[in-house]
């Protein structure tokens, strides 16, 4: 395959006219009022954002013919999935509901199947409150539900009560030529070794492909997809006391395991190679690395050679193109390269085929500003679900059938899309000139010439993780917009996604380099004359908690106030529970160090309030139980709520909702903090 310059190009415009779209329209405000900014007298409410969205999740089947999604239903505790026709969607949907556990996400199995996953609350081995998540199997009419493949037998208890605290089996790989027949693999639970397993979709008879061990396993993307054999195998191994990350490929010709050193590195060095899937010649692979600069791009690699392209297939100089999507074409066994996609501000796929290029741009400027995503079906790829959405636009989804767009539902029917407040992509300086990529949310019908306004810094989890430019899960940005409050969401160093430069500029430097990158994002917005200097708080969960209660404890904070969710507060226990496992500590736990909030909470200068769930195993629960004693031992003004049931992660229940969005209104209305008055 040749690089393409021109699509390279296309694939830059396309990701900056996302990122950039809203914010034009903003600066379009500018000069229509110049009193002071009233915030709106109906923000969204805590309700309207708690509930359980009306529709989400919309997925549709390999052949087009069905679509599925959770929907909300007056009367039933939890979502239930909705099944239709897509030849015809007046006709009433199916519905599958549960009654003992919450359905959390749903998807097609094959087309006459679908598989769906459970959250189920347990007691842990430590004997506290966690949860798991279970798959289950069913028809599309929901007569027959089962766990498929669980293991029987004579398992002691301890091994029964492992599989108990786990997902039994997984797809593995479902792009095959023969269509009857999906990879599946499990996971020993006495050593953790990995089984692959084809499945006749038809018959529901299995046969065994591969056998994993403790000391490797198969990669998806290496399976032949004519005979099902994986042909790619990854190993964690020790050379000289350190890890290094190791890729065998078998030699179809001698069956021997042959070491590809160009696909491997040392674990410490975390370089991105990622096997995305072999090209449309067998002897290539195609291949995402960053091994060649500081932004990801996709290769081919010559496995014979051990070598990659000497350019790359699409590349861009602003953002990482990580992986691509593969049309499979069973006829004629053959795969190639469907569509590109780019991890700019917001995620934008680029398609290949001028077919779907077409489709995209039209539907695109159906939805101008908005983030445009397509889920075409794998079989006869002539049919899509269309998801929009936008920082100011719940999700809404339509079907995309014979060139038109048929309205499917909405995420939250109920909020009005011109209540909210308008989004903006920037970059700003840090003190050190790093650059730092952020989003804004901006209160609705703000400018420029109605003077500052409150700010709440949001940093988001991780550490690894970054934000995108598109509606918020936990709508907090709007939360606090449409209360009169600005929010910017820093992309601070230690975050992915951004290039290796910006990612590993935050080792070590937790509470440290990584919190100056959350108050120059303040200062930043104070010299535009966005912030007002004297109403500044900060606000995030999970890391975003940790830089929170960093923030309490920093000197000179410019903040008001604090708010952490599930925050951690102890750099010595996270190293302790990470030191348990050699690969954690050698790929992430080595980067953990900085200033530890807990060992500081004498020079705590800021009001701050502490919010965890008594089910999170994430982020434990112990560091908001051990930070607020150390700060009321000290004499320091800080509160603490522990929210019943709770677990760290998204989707949330609404009493969950309900109750942490409460606590942050009523603090932020507090003398303590004043950001809403």
């Amino acid at each position: 395959m040749r690089r393409s310059s021109t699509l390279s190009t296309k694939l830059l415009k396309s990701a900056a006219a996302v990122a950039f779209g809203v914010a034009l329209g903003l600066g379009a405000m500018a000069g229509q009022a110049s009193a002071a900014y009233t915030p709106p007298a109906k923000p969204v409410s805590i309700a309207d954002l708690a509930q359980y969205d009306a529709m989400t999740g919309v997925t549709i089947s390999p052949d087009g013919k069905h679509i599925a999604a959770l929907i909300a239903v007056k009367g039933q505790q939890w979502p239930v999935i909705s099944i239709w026709d897509t030849s015809d969607l007046s006709k009433t949907p199916i519905w599958i509901p549960s009654k003992t556990q919450r359905i959390d996400a749903v998807e097609f199995f094959s087309n006459d199947k679908i598989y769906f996953l459970t959250e189920q609350p347990i007691t842990g081995y430590d004997g506290k409150p966690t949860f798991i998540r279970k798959v289950y199997y069913s028809d599309l009419e929901g007569k027959k539900i089962e766990e498929p493949f669980r293991i029987t037998g004579t398992l002691n208890k301890d091994m029964r009560d492992a599989m108990d605290r786990g997902v039994s089996a997984s797809i593995f790989n479902r792009n095959l030529y023969d269509d009857t027949k999906v990879l599946m693999q499990t996971v020993d639970p006495d050593d953790g070794a990995q089984k692959i397993f084809e499945l006749d979709t038809k018959t529901g008879k299995t046969r065994t492909v591969a056998l994993g061990s403790t000391e490797f396993n198969y990669v998806a993307a290496g399976v032949d997809l004519a005979t099902g054999e994986p042909l790619i195998k990854e190993q964690l191994d020790t050379v000289n006391g350190e890890f290094w990350y190791k890729v065998y490929i078998k030699d179809k010709a001698t069956g021997q395991w042959v070491y590809q050193p160009p696909l491997s590195y040392m674990v410490k060095d975390r370089k991105l190679v990622s096997i995305l899937g072999f090209d449309t010649d067998p002897n290539q692979l195609v291949v995402a690395s960053n091994l060649n600069g500081d932004h990801a791009a996709i290769y081919d690699y010559d496995i014979k050679a051990q070598s990659f392209s000497k350019e790359p297939l699409f590349a861009s100089d602003r953002y990482d193109i990580n992986n691509v999507g593969f049309r499979i074409d069973r006829a004629a066994k053959k795969t190639e390269i469907f569509s590109v996609h780019v991890s700019g501000p917001a995620p934008t796929s680029s398609y290949l085929d001028e077919k779907w290029a077409a489709a995209q741009k039209s539907i695109q400027a159906s939805f101008p500003g908005k983030n445009v995503y397509l889920t075409i079906n794998r079989d006869t790829y002539d049919i899509a679900v269309v998801e929009v959405e936008a920082p100011d636009l719940p999700p809404q989804y339509y079907l995309y059938k014979d060139g038109k767009l048929q309205p499917l539902g909405a995420a939250k029917p109920w909020i009005d899309p011109k209540t909210l407040g308008k989004g903006e992509f920037v970059t700003y300086k840090a003190r050190d000139g790093l650059e730092i990529p952020a989003f804004i949310t901006y209160p609705p019908g703000w400018t420029a010439e109605q003077g500052p306004v409150p700010l709440i810094v949001m940093p988001h989890g991780g550490p690894w993780a970054r934000d995108e430019f598109g509606w918020d899960g936990a709508g907090w940005p709007q939360f606090f917009a449409t209360r009169g409050i600005a929010v910017i969401q820093p992309q601070y160093r230690g975050s992915e996604g951004w290039g290796d430069k910006l990612w590993k500029a935050g080792d070590k430097e937790w509470g440290k380099k990584m919190s100056d990158d959350n108050d120059d994002a303040a200062a930043y917005l104070v010299a535009k004359g966005v912030a007002d200097p004297k109403r500044l708080a900060i606000m995030g969960y999970s890391y975003g908690g940790f830089a929170a209660i960093a923030a309490s404890v920093r000197p000179n904070s410019p903040y008001k106030c604090a708010i952490a969710g599930a925050g951690v507060s102890s750099l010595q226990r996270i190293g302790n529970l990470w030191g348990d496992s050699h690969i954690q500590r050698d790929i992430q736990g080595k980067t953990v160090d900085g200033m530890d909030p807990l060992k500081n909470v004498d020079k705590a200068n800021i009001p701050i309030m502490l919010y965890h769930g008594d089910h999170d195993r994430q982020a434990d629960t112990e560091h908001s139980r051990m930070f607020y004693a150390a700060m009321k031992a000290a004499g320091k003004d800080v509160e603490y709520h522990e929210i019943k049931g709770m677990w760290h992660t998204l989707p949330w229940h609404t009493e969950w909702q309900e109750e942490s969005l409460g606590l942050m209104e009523d603090y932020l209305k507090s003398p303590k903090c004043g950001l809403i008055k």
